[in-house]
């Protein structure tokens, strides 16, 4: 009885290790990945995915830790071929902001360690804006670390090609070529400091001649068919040049004969000239002393014989002047005084008109002007 109760929990634990298979086979690879594994970060239902695109992902997995700061915030959620590169999804907890111009990297724990996705802000910028769910980080911001394989790789190519077994004969050179030369060696190696720190003290310098001959070329650029059409009328202005050699050969010795002449003649009139200032100083220093009296007589001569405030009389752009001449005798003493007429002179009728009497003699012209000419002739007050 008790073979008969054992025989069937034997079937039963192979029917269960065949549905067991049958299910793996059915799932496949991405079929495990698929399952909820646990010890898995950001796997509640606060989350949002944001996808890396990296150029190499190395042997990195789903479920791989996701961190920021070094700290474990995320995992890779799933791995896909989109082009010529991979995207990596990364699902993230809403707890964790990062800027929408953030950077990632594929790094190693160790040597021989896991890989993991490393997510953080720009180093070169500043952050901008904030990275939301369905964002993705473009390939020129994420990298990948060399791996150990790598390393070993280019360690390997150095040590088997790369000359290494070619210092020994490189070290014995140098040994024979310095050998007896080593105070001329140290003098060029000292000369070569000093000739590197001067490069380095005119660096500046240099920078400013650099940029300065950039902007020159920049300018012969844009001057280029200026230059070029320049270049192809030389021939022709180089030819007239040649023609015109005889004439331009005498026009140069005429010049030279010019010189010679108004030299000479520089020379021989230099102290009839120094005579003919020294004769006009006296002149000169007449009229600095009348400087100030010429404006106000200038301003007399221009306005006489009207007012300077006539100009107010007139409301329009012109005036009409009209003079009344009244030469009766009872004007006339009212103008000249009860002297009038002069002794000797009397008023009298010719045939039934008025003869008009002597008038007196024109009155001085203002003392400006007689001052000017006594100071221009030389004479005194």
């Amino acid at each position: 009885m008790s073979g008969r109760r054992r025989l069937p929990a034997a079937l039963a634990t192979l029917a269960c290790l065949a549905l067991a298979c049958l299910a793996l086979t059915g799932c496949g690879f991405h079929g495990v990945y698929s399952l909820p594994l646990p010890g898995a970060a950001a796997k509640g239902g606060d989350t949002y995915t944001v996808g890396v695109q990296l150029a190499d992902v190395l042997d990195l997995v789903p479920y791989s830790a996701v961190k920021v700061n070094g700290a474990t915030v995320g995992h890779v959620r799933a791995i896909k071929v989109q082009g010529t590169h991979a995207l990596v999804s990364c699902q993230l907890p809403n707890s964790v902001h990062l800027p929408a111009n953030a950077v990632a990297r594929v790094e190693q724990t160790s040597v021989l360690g896991e890989k993991f996705v490393e997510l953080e802000p720009p180093h070169d910028t500043g952050p901008v804006g904030r990275l939301r769910d369905g964002d993705v980080i473009a390939l020129p911001k994420t990298a990948t670390d060399a791996s150990v394989e790598e390393v070993l790789g280019a360690l390997s190519v150095l040590l088997n090609g790369g000359g290494i077994d070619q210092l020994h004969t490189i070290t014995h050179e140098l040994s024979v070529a310095l050998s007896g030369r080593t105070q001329v060696t140290r003098d060029l190696l000292l000369r070569l400091q000093g000739f590197v720190g001067g490069l380095d003290r005119q660096k500046d310098a240099i920078i400013r001649a650099m940029e300065g001959l950039d902007r020159l070329t920049g300018i012969v650029r844009d001057q280029e068919s200026t230059l070029t059409t320049a270049i192809d009328r030389m021939p022709e202005a180089v030819g007239i040049l040649a023609d015109d050699r005889a004439r331009l050969t005498k026009m140069l010795g005429s010049v030279r004969r010019l010189g010679v002449v108004a030299s000479r003649v520089l020379g021989s009139s230099h102290a009839d000239l120094v005579a003919n200032l020294r004769d006009l100083r006296p002149t000169l220093a007449r009229l600095a002393e009348v400087g100030k009296v010429i404006p106000q007589t200038l301003g007399v001569i221009i306005t006489y014989p009207t007012a300077d405030t006539v100009e107010q009389e007139y409301f329009g752009d012109y005036g009409n002047l009209s003079l009344t001449l009244d030469v009766s005798l009872k004007s006339l003493l009212q103008t000249f005084g009860p002297g009038f007429p002069p002794a000797g002179g009397h008023t009298r009728r010719h045939r039934g008109a008025l003869t008009a009497p002597r008038l007196p003699t024109p009155p001085r012209l203002p003392a400006d002007l007689g001052d000017i000419g006594r100071l221009l002739l030389g004479g005194t007050r």
